[in-house]
């Protein structure tokens, strides 16, 4: 009998590979169509998971098999027709239309939610990806949102997203600074410039009140296209985070390192909110997690240039 922990494990891989379909599902059609093939997987792991907890050797069995081995597994019809559509792109080059994706997306969202909690007496959207995330700040601060959503503590909840996301750009940020700037500086933090000073520096005269207000609008303008090119060069899709900026709270972190929350106008914090602020911080974490990498293994520091020249 395999451990409960480890299909909860291997239940969160094979969720992973469903949400990179439903997101392949959304984009241009180019790309859409091989949302079928990551459908098609994430099932294929999931039956061979069942197998293997109930102890059925599955080594021989072609796609369909499952469902004679296992009768209770349900929509049997409808992964025929995705099985079909998978090996119409994967060994006849037969692109589907973009109803068949549609059809295919809906199909498989169905077979997770019925499928799941009977073989494994857990909720499909229970599932959580939070594990698969590797910086251990971050998931804290996760745990401690979705804690307060079961508690119906929204508040609570969307402000702890908000300090996980800032900690994951933190954190990423961090790991790449070596000798020198990150690759993701993009001139000092403008909101440090004490325009005040500077202006008290210029001559006054009768139109120094325009200037005044012309130097806080571009303060307030090259502080935007930091924040949005530092999101963009991470790759996150700008779109997804200006609604999470808009249900979040401003974060500013302190000198001692610690986060506060600054609500500027009272936010709609339901329930289904509150969850997309806490999916939106995972799949931003996995994205970068897809591409990330030890800046000392790509230049060398003064340190190894004094050992060479040793």
């Amino acid at each position: 009998m395999m451990n409960k922990e480890l299909i909860t494990k291997r239940l969160t891989y094979i969720k992973q590979l469903f949400k990179i379909g439903i997101t392949q599902s959304s984009q241009v059609e180019s790309i859409a169509v091989f949302s079928i093939l990551s459908f098609h997987d994430s099932i294929e792991m999931f039956l061979k998971l069942l197998a293997e907890s109930k102890e059925i050797n599955s080594s021989n069995f072609g796609f369909l098999s499952y469902w004679d081995k296992i009768p209770e597994l349900t929509l049997k019809e409808s992964m025929r027709s995705l099985n079909a559509r998978r090996v119409n792109i994967k060994h006849k080059g037969l692109l589907p239309a973009k109803s068949e994706i549609e059809i295919s997306r809906v199909n498989t969202i169905d077979f997770f939610n019925q499928n799941t909690k009977t073989q494994f007496g857990i909720d499909f959207h229970e599932i959580s990806l939070q594990e698969l995330i590797k910086y251990p700040i971050v998931k804290k601060y996760l745990n401690g949102s979705q804690k307060f959503l079961e508690k119906s503590q929204f508040g609570e909840s969307i402000e702890k997203a908000a300090f996980a996301f800032d900690e994951l750009i933190s954190t990423y940020e961090s790991n790449k600074h070596h000798w020198g700037a990150s690759p993701f500086f993009f001139g000092d933090n403008i909101r440090n410039i004490n325009y005040r000073r500077i202006l008290s520096s210029i001559q006054t005269t009768d139109q120094g009140g325009n200037f005044e207000d012309f130097i806080s609008s571009l303060k307030e303008s090259i502080q935007a296209i930091q924040k949005a090119t530092k999101i963009i060069g991470f790759g996150i899709d700008y779109k997804e985070y200006a609604k999470f900026k808009i249900l979040t709270p401003n974060v500013t972190r302190l000198m001692s390192g610690d986060l506060i929350a600054q609500i500027m106008r009272k936010k709609k914090w339901t329930p289904e909110n509150c969850q997309y602020c806490i999916d939106f911080v995972i799949n931003s974490a996995l994205k970068l997690q897809e591409f990330d990498f030890d800046i000392a293994s790509l230049e060398e520091s003064p340190f190894d240039l004094q050992k060479k020249g040793t």
